[in-house]
């Protein structure tokens, strides 16, 4: 085994994972069902800071559940697809309207926060646009006299488009519920209203019904917010009643 990629792989582990100095991890230490016990959300975290590291793709179920048995296994299949590239398959652009896309979601209108959808790549990626007027509620109190649209809406409006991304990317007329498993988003600029906020959202990932998307939103060709979302999918539901 190399050694060497053992080591950067145990440090990424004890990166992302947060242990202690005092950890023991080795070659023999079981992943998923020991000590560690990694849950979906920690194997998706390392399944992306390896992408970053060593430029592999580890979205397969199989691959990643066997593969994540212990850092030994780990180790020998990023040695194994180190330099591979796994072909990209697109599926053909969705023809719904921005209406029908917004109508998919969970939320009711005073807690939607995108505007409209530009398009979708089902599945894949999506664009589209939040547009704050300054008259809103929630602006009433935020900095009253100097408002700022509130992060965590932004946030919440690049959930809601990945979250419909993910969805449209499901076979069959069922549509799927969902809910934001984890957030990771930094906040560069203020946003003051009244703005057209760009949202943009692109997969990164897939494990099971777990969804990463690398996520961003600009105002005026200047980006505002950018990081990581991951979405949960829920089972098949029923159509809901159109929205009044």
């Amino acid at each position: 085994m190399d050694q060497a990629l053992l080591h950067r792989i145990t440090s990424l582990l004890r990166r992302d994972l947060k242990l202690g100095p005092t950890a023991t991890v080795t070659e023999q230490t079981v992943l998923i069902g020991g000590d560690m016990d990694l849950d979906s959300i920690d194997i998706l975290l390392v399944l992306t800071s390896l992408e970053k590291e060593f430029g592999v793709q580890l979205t397969s179920d199989k691959v990643s559940k066997s593969a994540f048995h212990t850092v030994g296994t780990l180790v020998a299949f990023v040695e194994s697809t180190r330099g591979s590239t796994a072909p990209v398959v697109r599926a053909a652009p969705d023809q719904k309207s921005s209406a029908d896309w917004l109508s998919m979601l969970p939320h009711g209108p005073s807690f939607c926060f995108v505007s409209e959808v530009r398009s979708i790549d089902p599945g894949r990626r999506a664009d589209g646009t939040w547009r704050v007027a300054g008259d809103e509620y929630f602006l009433a109190g935020h900095f009253p006299g100097r408002p700022i649209v509130p992060g965590v809406l932004i946030s919440e409006a690049l959930a809601q488009l990945a979250g419909l991304t993910a969805a449209s990317g499901e076979q069959g007329d069922h549509r799927r519920g969902g809910h934001l498993a984890h957030v990771d988003v930094r906040f560069m600029h203020a946003v003051k209203p009244p703005a057209r906020i760009s949202l943009r959202a692109v997969v990164r990932n897939t494990l099971g019904d777990l969804h990463q998307f690398d996520v961003a939103a600009e105002v005026e060709g200047i980006c505002v917010a950018a990081g990581t979302v991951t979405i949960h999918l829920h089972g098949p539901e029923l159509p809901h009643e159109p929205k009044a």
